[in-house]
């Protein structure tokens, strides 16, 4: 029963970030104070994760967690044959002007054919493929073990192919793509498949759906967009 003058919950799809301080990343990974303020000015780690909270001890620096780690150990494996300004290239979001042929792209390793392909009949042509291209091939590649239906995955290509890529690469924003599904009312099916709307969602921050829609699948389009240039800096 509904309570006049009140909304409904709506859930979250992103669930608030785990934080660690400082002080514990410097222990975790082993590395000093000055080191660690040096990859900053480097723009190795970008200012936007460091975030000031209030503790019973004073003022902290806390960072997100799982992000900051795997960026150190990215670092770090990096750090003995390539510079630092080298290094920033490769994780700085900035959009490298390069085209790959189909055969370079398979040569990649990390790219299905079949991912390829079905790309393929979607663009209706063959190559070459933009880096921001490779990026979205990456992004099918993540989500073919996804539960996602066969239109559903044509609404990520559609969406991604017509969002603006500059502003997917602002280091300001962490965009995630978000697939959906809402059950139509008052609908009956015969079979286990239940009537449904599918969306895809781009969003920068958090995003909230109402009660009955339910989020199928999710990726961090940063988090790509670093991989596959790390993977292109190993070639």
């Amino acid at each position: 029963m509904s309570v006049p003058g009140r909304r409904p919950p709506r859930r979250s799809a992103m669930a608030e970030e785990e934080l660690i301080s400082k002080k514990e990343v410097l222990e975790l990974t082993g590395i000093s104070y000055g080191q660690f303020y040096r990859w900053k000015r480097e723009g190795l780690i970008p200012e936007s994760w460091f975030i000031r909270k209030s503790t019973f001890t004073g003022q902290e620096t806390f960072l997100p967690k799982q992000k900051i780690l795997e960026r150190i150990e990215k670092i770090k494996a990096l750090k003995d044959t390539k510079s630092l300004e080298e290094i920033a290239q490769l994780l700085s979001p900035e959009l490298k002007d390069r085209h790959f042929e189909r055969e370079e792209v398979l040569g990649l390793g990390w790219l299905s054919k079949e991912v390829l392909e079905y790309y393929e009949t979607i663009r209706r042509e063959s190559g070459p493929f933009s880096f921001r291209e490779l990026i979205f091939l990456a992004v099918i590649e993540t989500l073919r073990t996804s539960e996602l239906e066969p239109e559903e995955l044509n609404l990520v290509i559609l969406t991604l192919l017509s969002s603006d890529f500059a502003k997917l690469q602002a280091k300001e924003f962490a965009w995630t793509l978000a697939v959906a599904r809402k059950e139509l009312p008052g609908s009956f099916a015969l079979t286990e498949r239940k009537p449904h709307l599918s969306f895809c969602a781009l969003f920068s921050q958090e995003c909230l759906f109402d009660p009955q829609t339910r989020l199928v699948a999710k990726v961090e389009l940063n988090k790509i967009l670093e991989d596959v240039k790390l993977k292109l800096g190993a070639l």
